[in-house]
Order: structure tokens, then sequence, then C-alpha cells
């Protein structure tokens, strides 16, 4: 089973992701600070990581950066509201391989986690066409 670590936010948004990882049998990992994502268990395909969450034990480019470094095999997408322009471009310079507007994230969610779910029947290392 593919499984996805994340840092969500908001928890309306966060219910949303994980509900449509598991609706693609991808098993979602949510963790709410840098600790619990490296506390986080399996090899995610995914590592899903929101700009505007306030961690409490550092930052989210931090963890965007931390998690291309710990999790070489793992695509990497970040997103944030489409204002937060210094966001996104922190995340891009982090190497995030992916970065997207909050509405980006959310209309390419599902084709996401059919991705994710595809990877693990096929075995392949990134969902298709993550790079």
């Amino acid at each position: 089973m593919a499984v996805v670590h994340a840092i969500v936010a908001d928890l309306m948004f966060g219910s949303k992701v994980a509900a449509t990882a598991r609706a693609h049998g991808v098993d979602y990992r949510g963790a709410r600070s840098l600790a619990g994502l490296r506390a986080a268990s399996g090899d995610p395909a995914l590592v899903v990581i929101d700009l505007e969450a306030e961690l409490p034990d550092g930052d989210p480019i931090e963890a965007v950066a931390e998690s291309v470094r710990r999790r070489p095999s793992a695509t990497v997408v970040a997103f944030a509201g489409h204002l937060l322009t210094d966001r996104l471009e922190a995340a891009r310079r982090a190497g995030a391989h992916e970065v997207l507007s909050r509405g980006g994230f959310s209309g390419r969610l599902e084709s996401m986690m059919a991705g994710v779910a595809g990877v693990a029947d096929s075995g392949e290392e990134r969902p298709p066409g993550e790079d």
C-alpha cells in the first residue's frame, strides 16, 4: 500500500486530503510538527507540506528541505495561498518537486492520489508526471 506523509494546517482541508488518499487506497499519515513528520512510519511515495502551517518546532520550508533530504524516493509537494509568493519561491529553493497554489493543489488532489496508488501497484519510485 502506498503511503503519504503530510502536514496540512487547516483541519477541514486536511480531512479532505486524508479522505481522498484513503479513497484511492493510500495510507495517509498526517503530522502537526516536524517531529511528527520525522516519526511518521512507512516509506512515503508522496510528502505534502502546507506552507501556511504554524509548526511548534520549525518552519514548513524546513519541512520541505528535510523531506527532500530524508525521503529521496518521495515526491515532495508544497502548497500555499497564491498570494504567498515568497513562501512558494522558498519551497522551490528548498527543493520541492512541485510547488502549487492551494487551489492548484486542490484541483490536482484526485490525480495525485491516483498516481500515488498507481505507483504502489507498479513499483515505480515517483508518481507518473510528478517531476
